[in-house]
């Protein structure tokens, strides 16, 4: 089964990944919707997502309570993506991967941008470990 027959469009799958997400998270809710943004793109192509990263980085690498969301969300579309394929829904290892490189990727910009400053990195730390 793909994807698009198992969800009616793509807003219910992107609201679907978001509960995902945020019920998956045990800080709770998170306060931006990049997860949303990230599923609604990741519903057309794996460029689309590519594209998301590129323009979410640009609008949010100077905020890092905002960029540490992305880190988290990316990470959580990793691992939605693998509970998608364990319910047998195909073509999603490609998903896993990018997301996966995704997370590695965020990571190397928040550190090359707040790397120095102690405060982002110890949020950075709270909200991730």
């Amino acid at each position: 089964m793909n994807l698009h027959e198992k969800f009616l469009s793509v807003f219910t799958y992107a609201a679907g990944i978001e509960l995902w997400v945020n019920k998956n998270l045990p800080l709770g809710p998170l306060e931006y919707t990049f997860a949303n943004d990230f599923a609604i793109a990741d519903w057309y192509s794996k460029e689309d997502v590519e594209d998301t990263y590129k323009r979410v980085k640009e609008a949010w690498l100077g905020n890092y309570k905002a960029f540490t969301e992305v880190i988290i969300a990316v990470n959580m579309l990793s691992w939605a993506n693998k509970a998608l394929k364990d319910q047998g829904i195909d073509g999603r290892d490609e998903f896993i991967d990018l997301y996966s490189d995704l997370y590695y990727r965020a990571r190397d910009d928040f550190y090359e941008k707040w790397g120095e400053n102690r405060e982002a990195c110890d949020y950075l730390f709270d909200m991730t470990d």
